[in-house]
């Protein structure tokens, strides 16, 4: 049992060498072995029950989870790439030559990156290092999504403000425009990418805005040209519970007279053109009504009930 229980909590997954250095013996890893508390991954490597695919995967060919697929076990922005990435550090351990495979037992992508670390920390067995993660994925992401990667991991705290400008100061050429543009307000990935997507087509857009209710502020992820709100669902489905106050939010923005449209991570990542001219017509019509309302004030008109 004592074999098991540092493996599991090691992420349940360890190595010979990592067993023995918390005082499990080869005696004591074989009785385990044995009963079935752990089973053998590769030589030298261990996983328990709660391993997952992912994993076990790495387990098998001594390699750690790296990149997108990294920050993405921890809820950092990772973009659409659906391949498992590896590292294979250059001191595993695989009484072979090394293997490579294209793609897993389930057809899976998989794609290895380079042995050696940018950064001198080595991660867990399984894992490598938060900080190389987010790098290997800037690298690996295009530009959009590579800024997004980026706050999302400030915003999360899966690294730490330093490790943060380190990584920009070191990012390529390509991203740095991006960096001077990052912003510490989205809550998600994807209102990184619709809050850019925006300005850079030329709207005024202000993130984590807010609008007075008679029961407090309520607020809102982006205000477009200081008319339109926007809420940003992300790709998970929230719940009944979630379902319903996220109506009442919605109709009590819609009551105090700033229209709102809610947008799915479909909307943002596969159907954009179409969202984005969305947008554009509801801003319009938004700033045409705002627009009437003010002249009559002006006027001194009264405006109708409707």
């Amino acid at each position: 049992m004592r074999a098991l229980q540092i493996v599991c909590s090691l992420g349940h997954v360890a190595t010979t060498d990592e067993l023995f250095r918390r005082g499990i013996s080869a005696r004591e890893i074989r009785a385990a072995l044995q009963s079935g508390h752990i089973a053998r991954a590769a030589r030298g490597s261990y996983v328990c029950a709660h391993a997952d695919a992912e994993q076990r995967q790495a387990a098998a060919l001594h390699a750690q989870i790296a990149c997108v697929s990294a920050v993405h076990r921890f809820g950092v922005w990772s973009g659409v790439d659906s391949a498992l990435h590896l590292m294979r550090p250059a001191d595993a351990r695989g009484g072979g030559p090394i293997t490579r495979p294209s793609t897993d037992q389930s057809g899976r992508d998989l794609h290895f990156h380079g042995a050696t670390p940018r950064f001198a920390r080595p991660g867990q067995s399984w894992m490598v290092d938060p900080l190389e993660a987010v790098w290997q994925a800037i690298h690996c992401l295009d530009e959009e999504n590579a800024i997004a990667c980026l706050e999302s991991a400030r915003h999360l705290k899966f690294i730490t403000p330093t490790e943060l400008r380190r990584l920009c100061v070191l990012a390529p050429a390509r991203l740095q425009p991006g960096i001077r543009e990052m912003e510490d307000t989205a809550d998600s990935g994807l209102e990184t990418l619709v809050r850019r997507r925006l300005r850079h087509h030329g709207f005024t857009v202000v993130a984590q805005g807010q609008v007075g209710t008679f029961a407090g502020s309520i607020r809102e992820d982006l205000v477009v040209d200081d008319c339109v709100a926007l809420e940003i669902d992300g790709r998970q489905w929230h719940g009944a519970a979630r379902l319903g106050s996220d109506y009442d939010r919605d109709l009590m923005v819609e009551g105090l007279g700033r229209r709102t449209l809610r947008l799915s991570y479909r909307h943002v990542m596969f159907e954009w053109a179409t969202t984005l001219a969305t947008i554009e017509r509801t801003v319009a019509d938004a700033r045409r009504v705002r627009d009437r309302r003010r002249g009559r004030r002006i006027d001194g008109q009264n405006e109708p009930w409707w």
